[in-house]
């Protein structure tokens, strides 16, 4: 028995492509006509490559966003062309660079020349193809418009990796100016601030409040640095293992979206997130309680994902989405009018998609706006702290200066 690559069409005109284990061509063609499909060609399969064997390093390596991305454009390029699986595997496992991407890709070749289909092969590999890509791919498959759903999964990882790249942009001069104010400190602290020190206190005379703060707070350091540390590390494993515990993440999730500035971003960038990845799940053809429980767990705060959760058992029920959404208290009035619109219209994963493109521009509004105002936040924290310092050291000379003019 020999396995050969088909493509055929179904009784809808759409392209169906595979592997199949037979005598012969003719036995291929013959199934295939068997299943209602027109052959278009049949070609022996290529031989999948040999297993890769895994170097030690390689074991460290990680598939960015950005191999995925270029990964989804080459397959669905290559498939529009109308090259068969094998063929596009051999192609772009030529090209790799990326070693896991590389070794991930040969177990692909090696799995379908098994027989399996291209979504179970990618299932096994979920640190690479996550469980919203696999279940895309296998719509894309049983619609027999894997190029289509290929770009869209492209667009869809582009936006998510935009997002993420913004977010970073915004943090990035905060996370500067943090640095500096903490070199700036342990740099006073070490060098001008104990001369100073012991020469007021040699002076044995009364010494401004300032100075006095200045005084208790670097003989705590000198002589008891390790009990902030300590405690530091307690509170942080503390609070890593109480938020680790589904009530405690519930709790944390919860407490985030009702801090200012931070919970509307949190809630702005959960509904961009649900709503693209469900909407181009169902655009896709995607079984809508799929599509419920994947989008479900690409939400990264545990009170949103509750929430989508929950919505298969109103789905199973036929009460539809809209209704479950108001009733959380969580999600914004336009999300729920939007998918209320889209229920009654048949056009849910239009309206979906709309949201998503108005939530992708809050998130990039909200994320200026917080940007703009931490950085005055922390200028005034650092002219506090340099006025704090100015006034503790230069307050005595001039309570000394005042006494020797008298």
């Amino acid at each position: 028995m020999a396995k050969f690559e088909y493509k055929a069409r179904d009784r809808q005109g759409a392209l169906v492509m595979g592997v199949m284990e037979a005598a012969s061509a003719k036995a291929v063609s013959s199934e295939l006509g068997r299943l209602g499909h027109f052959p278009v060609s049949i070609e022996t399969a290529t031989r999948p490559a040999p297993a890769v064997t895994e170097p030690f390093m390689d074991r460290f390596a990680r598939v960015k966003a950005r191999d995925l991305i270029l990964f989804s454009r080459q397959m669905a390029t290559l498939f529009n062309a109308g090259i068969p699986l094998m063929g596009i595997l051999n192609s772009i496992g030529e090209q790799l660079e990326n070693p896991l991407m590389k070794r991930t890709v040969g177990q692909l070749r090696k799995d379908i020349g098994e027989g399996r289909s291209l979504s179970e092969a990618m299932a096994k590999h979920p640190k690479v193809f996550p469980e919203m890509y696999v279940s895309m791919v296998q719509a894309g498959e049983m619609g027999g418009v894997m190029d289509e759903i290929l770009h869209r999964l492209a667009d869809l990882l582009e936006n998510q990796e935009e997002n993420q790249a913004k977010i970073k942009a915004a943090v990035r001069y905060p996370k500067i100016m943090l640095v500096v104010m903490a070199v700036a400190i342990i740099i006073l602290m070490s060098f001008p601030v104990p001369i100073f020190i012991k020469l007021y206190q040699s002076m044995k005379v009364p010494l401004p409040l300032p100075t006095r703060w200045l005084i208790a707070g670097y003989d705590f350091i000198l002589h008891y640095w390790f009990v902030p540390l300590l405690a530091a590390a307690g509170l942080a494993a503390g609070f890593k293992k109480y938020t680790h515990t589904p009530s405690g993440r519930m709790e944390w999730d919860r407490f985030k979206l009702q801090i200012p500035l931070i919970g509307p971003l949190q809630l702005r960038s959960a509904m961009a997130r649900f709503t693209r990845i469900f909407g181009s799940m169902v655009r896709s053809g995607v079984p809508i309680l799929e599509a419920i429980t994947v989008s479900s767990r690409v939400v990264e705060n545990s009170v949103i994902s509750k929430v989508i959760r929950e919505l298969r058992y109103s789905v199973e029920e036929g009460s539809g989405l809209a209704i479950p959404l108001k009733q959380s208290g969580w999600v914004p009035t336009l999300v729920v009018q939007m998918v209320g619109s889209g229920e009654e219209s048949g056009t849910l994963d239009e309206m979906l998609l709309k949201v998503s493109d108005y939530y992708d521009q809050e998130v990039d509004r909200a994320i200026k706006t917080m940007a703009t105002m931490i950085e005055p936040i922390l200028l005034v924290v650092m002219a506090c702290l340099v006025l704090f310092l100015a006034l503790a050291i230069f307050l005595p000379m001039w309570d000394m200066t005042l006494m020797v003019k008298r």
